[in-house]
């Protein structure tokens, strides 16, 4: 569709182990399976991207035992360029162990790795429609957006940067992003006490759109016009939700860049990530025609508050 996104972020391996119950502390769980894949929320993004016929881009560092164990052609292979792919002899990659307990609920452990090496600024001079910033600080944003062109610039700064630095984070939104990306526990840290039907309280300067997802109760969109609601996008079974914001924000920020429109955006963003749930692995995103067909059956309902 000639609509090109850069995703900026982690890069990892992802080691999954489905197991009968996710353990607590001194815990022993059986592993039903294993399986081994690319995973990391800029990652995710991009594939997500790929499977809705936009071209995608990834901009991060990784070590070369992601070269040895594959991550990097299934990435090739699911459409994503990785031309700003760093790739160091002398680092672990990022790597995430993922226990996937039978409800779909999960416990990770993360290694950063080589993803402690990103600035942001390795694509300097690049251009492309959407450039989406994913599980990274402020200064990552401002030094991506300052340095590559692009029409739409997406924040999705995740918990842990947000716990640190929820200022910094929205001072960094205002001024370099367009759209920003919260989940409810994000959003309860910048907006403390508050609904999402006040989220526009949040907008300012360049940020125009704050997107609060809300796993199984939907998610919410405010503007400056108005607060948008959408359902959740219902599924027989929850299998899996790792990667499933992932998948929100690129069904969203592809579908607002094609129509304009918040609501149709927010109805397709719905759509990809509960076809997601229902599957295994952090990059089981849905293809165009699968969420086409979801939207022509089953649209989940928008509504403003």
């Amino acid at each position: 569709m000639g609509f090109c996104h850069l995703a900026v972020g982690n890069l990892n391996v992802d080691i999954y182990m489905v197991v009968d119950k996710i353990p607590g502390p001194d815990e022993r769980a059986t592993a039903e399976e294993a399986y081994v894949g690319p995973g990391g929320a800029a990652a995710n993004y991009a594939v997500a991207v790929a499977r809705l016929g936009h071209l995608s881009a990834l901009l991060a560092h990784t070590g070369v035992l992601a070269e040895k164990l594959g991550v990097l052609e299934r990435l090739r292979e699911a459409g994503v360029r990785l031309s700003h792919v760093v790739v160091h002899g002398d680092e672990f990659p990022g790597m995430v162990v993922v226990a996937v307990g039978p409800g779909g609920e999960r416990a990770m452990i993360a290694l950063r790795g080589a993803n402690r090496l990103l600035r942001g600024d390795e694509a300097a001079g690049a251009h492309c429609e959407a450039l989406h910033v994913a599980s990274q600080g402020p200064e990552v944003l401002e030094a991506a957006a300052s340095s590559v062109e692009a029409s739409l610039v997406s924040y999705d700064p995740g918990f842990s940067t947000l716990r640190k630095n929820p200022q910094g984070v929205l001072e960094a939104s205002r001024r370099w992003a367009d759209v920003l990306f919260l989940n409810r526990a994000e959003y309860g840290l910048l907006a403390p006490g508050a609904g999402v039907e006040d989220a526009a309280r949040l907008l300012g300067g360049r940020l125009r759109v704050v997107v609060v997802k809300l796993g199984g109760e939907g998610a919410a969109a405010a503007t400056r016009d108005c607060v948008c609601r959408v359902e959740a996008y219902r599924v027989e079974r929850v299998v899996d939700t790792t990667g499933a914001g992932d998948v929100f924000a690129a069904a969203f920020n592809a579908f607002l860049l094609e129509t304009g429109s918040i609501e149709g955006a927010l109805r397709a963003a719905s759509v990809a990530a509960g076809l997601k749930v229902s599957r295994r692995g952090g990059q089981s995103a849905p293809s165009r025609e699968e969420v086409e067909e979801a939207l022509r059956r089953s649209p989940p309902r928008v509504w403003r508050l």
